[in-house]
């Protein structure tokens, strides 16, 4: 488990770092703004795709539940953060700078949505089979 929060960590560490300087020169308050509402709508997504993932898996009782859910969404949300949030907070701040028009933010945006519902579509069944497979393991099997 240490590993995992480390893991979770990490990958926050780096999705922040590089989301704040991917919006340039845009005020510190707006960025955090920017980057909490952004870390918001991948969490969000996230966390149904946890629970449709979750579908059709018999855990034992609601703490495991709770145990499992509390590990998995944090790392995926912060993967699936990696994918989509650096891209289009350069795009947020290249409209700050007036260097792209608000009609090619939303065309970005919409790139960003869908290269996150691709991402969800799969990571769907990767969350089905880790869910099974953490619950092997608790269960003692191999």
């Amino acid at each position: 488990m240490p590993l995992v929060i480390i893991t979770i960590i990490i990958t926050f560490t780096i999705l922040i770092v590089w989301t704040y300087r991917s919006l340039g020169n845009i005020e510190t308050s707006k960025k955090v703004i920017y980057i909490v509402i952004e870390l918001l709508v991948v969490f969000f997504a996230t966390y149904i795709t946890y629970g449709i993932s979750k579908t059709g898996v018999e855990y034992p009782n609601d703490e495991v539940i709770g145990y499992i859910q509390n590990t998995l969404v944090p790392l995926f949300t912060g993967i699936n953060g990696l994918f989509v949030m650096p891209f289009l907070s350069r795009g947020l701040e290249s409209v700050f700078q007036e260097d792209m028009k608000n009609n090619q933010l939303i065309g970005r945006t919409t790139l960003c949505i869908g290269i996150l519902f691709l991402l969800l579509i799969f990571e769907c069944g990767y969350m089905t089979t880790t869910q099974q497979g953490i619950l092997r393991i608790m269960a003692g099997e191999r």
